[in-house]
Formats: structure tokens, C-alpha cells, sequence
């Protein structure tokens, strides 16, 4: 079956890998707070944005304050939550909760953005889901983790929709600027309050904290790019490719084994990728099957 791989499609392929690797990062950072990792990255992402937008010659401000403004607010809120059920829960598990956000950014770009998502666009997103959770389910999470988890992928959908909003309307890089342009006076304010929280990074942390930054620039920049060329419940679902980096780093980084029953289960995430890829192709088969049937 050939697949349609179109400019978003790849795009978010980028971004994906990158965040696979941000996510690592993390995760060897198990002794540093969650906030004052959130404070490095926003503090490196926000002096790389604003160099490149400096030699690129684009105002940071932008045009469309209104959803800029929203989407460094919903990013900051969601990835705070996301961070936070990473150190919280294995790795895998804060994954699949994070993996409701593809979800709920197709049902709020159907909403709030009028696109049209397709039934067979809605199946491969459960299909994806199914998958993700043959891969790691629930077990060891409390409930606070687990909404907290919930929390951030509301957050994360509701970003990129305003992401989505502004297709076409602002310069990629003046998007990405303005996340760790809200998040970084947020933890700031944060660290000032709770001071003794602060953990003074030593030898490779040092450089798994700039690896963080560096990797999220690369991967908000090609993520904000690909929403902004194509429909949000195409890329939306893509990002579920992520669970297939974070078993591989699992195994190659962390020491991580898995079952049959887990390899099965990142067949299956593949295949509803696939059929998300391909929904124009499947609806018209499916109305060309139902012409054939009525006219029998």
C-alpha cells in the first residue's frame, strides 16, 4: 500500500525523533527537579528562538498576540504536566497518557477549527490507542499522576490548535518563541518561592540539561511547522510514532525488554498510523464498496 508521506507528514517525523531524544534526556536526569529542568529548557530554547529570529530579521512579537499568547500557555501548562508523569511513572506509561493529546486535538480542531475529520481518521486513532496501551499499560499509576497525565494532554491539544490557527499567519519561529517565553518567568517565579527545591547539576548533567534545550527547539520548530502545513488530525496521529522511539531507546539506552505481546502492539500502532495516512484512500474504497453493494 503506498503511503502518503506529505510535507507535514514528514515534518512531524523530525519533530517526533527530536522529542524522542528530548525525553531521554530527561530521563537521565531522574535527581533533578522537574521545574528546574523546565527552567533550562525554556531558558535555552528562548535565547536560541530569539537569535534565530534576530538574524532572520522577523519581529518576535508577532501579529496574532492573542494565540500566541495561548499557545505558549496551554504549551507551558501541558509540558509541566508531561514532565512531571515522566519522572513520576515509567517512561512508556507517561508516554500512552500523553498519547490522549492527538485525540483531543482532533476533536477540538473539528470544534474550534471546523475540519473535517474522517471516520476512518477517528478509527486509526483508536486502533493507534489500543496499540499504545499492548505496549505498556496502567499499571503503577496513582490517580493524581493519572490526571495530571490527562491534564497535560488537554493542555497539549488545545496548544496546538492555536498553533493550527495561526497557519499561514505567523513565522514558525516567532511561535516556537513564545512557549519558553511564558514558561520560563513561570518556573523563575516558581524557583524564587521554593528555593531549597533547587539541585545544583553536576558533570553530565550539564550537558543532558543543553542537550533538552537543544533537542525541544529542533523539535517545536519542525512540529510547529508541520501543523501549520497540514491538517491537524493527520499530524495529530503521527505523533504516536513516538511510542516506537521510546521502546528502542528503552532498549538501547535503559536496558528495557519486551515481549512479543509489546512488538505486537507497535505493529498495531503502525497500522492505525498507516490508516491515518491513507483516509482519503480507505473512504473512497469504502464509498465505492457501498455504491457496489447498492447497486447489486
Amino acid at each position: 500500500m503506498k503511503i502518503y508521506f506529505t510535507k507535514g507528514v514528514r515534518l512531524m517525523l523530525i519533530a517526533g525523533f527530536a522529542f524522542a531524544w528530548m525525553n531521554a534526556c530527561v530521563k537521565f536526569l531522574p535527581h533533578i527537579p522537574i521545574f528546574e529542568i523546565i527552567l533550562f529548557r525554556a531558558g535555552i530554547t528562548l535565547l536560541l528562538s530569539y537569535v534565530i529570529l534576530k538574524r532572520k530579521k522577523v519581529a518576535p512579537w508577532g501579529n496574532h498576540r492573542k494565540f500566541l499568547i495561548a499557545r505558549g500557555i496551554f504549551g507551558a501548562l501541558g509540558l509541566i504536566c508531561y514532565l512531571y508523569t515522566m519522572q513520576k511513572m515509567p517512561l512508556a506509561n507517561a508516554i500512552i497518557i500523553h498519547y490522549l493529546s492527538p485525540i483531543f486535538t482532533a476533536i477540538m480542531a473539528l470544534l474550534f477549527l471546523k475540519e473535517r475529520v474522517r471516520v476512518i481518521q477517528w478509527f486509526s486513532f483508536i486502533v493507534c490507542f489500543i496499540g499504545v496501551v499492548m505496549v505498556k499499560g496502567f499499571s503503577n499509576v496513582n490517580t493524581f499522576d493519572f490526571l495530571m497525565g490527562i491534564a497535560g494532554a488537554l493542555f497539549t491539544g488545545l496548544a496546538y490548535n492555536a498553533i493550527r490557527n495561526m497557519k499561514g499567519k505567523e513565522d514558525a519561529d516567532v511561535i516556537v518563541f513564545f512557549q519558553p517565553l511564558v514558561a520560563f518567568p513561570l518556573v523563575v517565579i516558581y524557583s524564587l518561592i521554593f528555593p531549597n527545591q533547587f539541585v545544583l547539576p553536576i558533570g553530565i548533567d550539564w550537558f543532558y540539561l543543553i542537550a533538552t534545550g537543544v533537542f525541544t527547539q529542533i523539535g517545536q520548530y519542525f512540529m510547529t511547522r508541520a501543523y501549520q502545513a497540514d491538517t491537524a488530525a493527520r499530524i495529530s496521529s503521527i505523533s504516536y510514532v513516538g511510542i516506537l522511539w521510546a521502546v528502542s531507546m528503552g532498549y538501547f539506552l535503559f536496558d528495557d525488554t519486551y515481549s512479543l505481546a509489546v512488538l505486537f502492539g507497535m505493529a498495531v500502532v503502525l497500522i492505525g498510523i498507516i490508516m491515518n495516512l491513507n483516509a482519503l484512500k480507505f473512504t473512497r474504497h469504502l464509498q465505492n464498496l457501498k455504491l457496489y453493494l447498492v447497486g447489486e
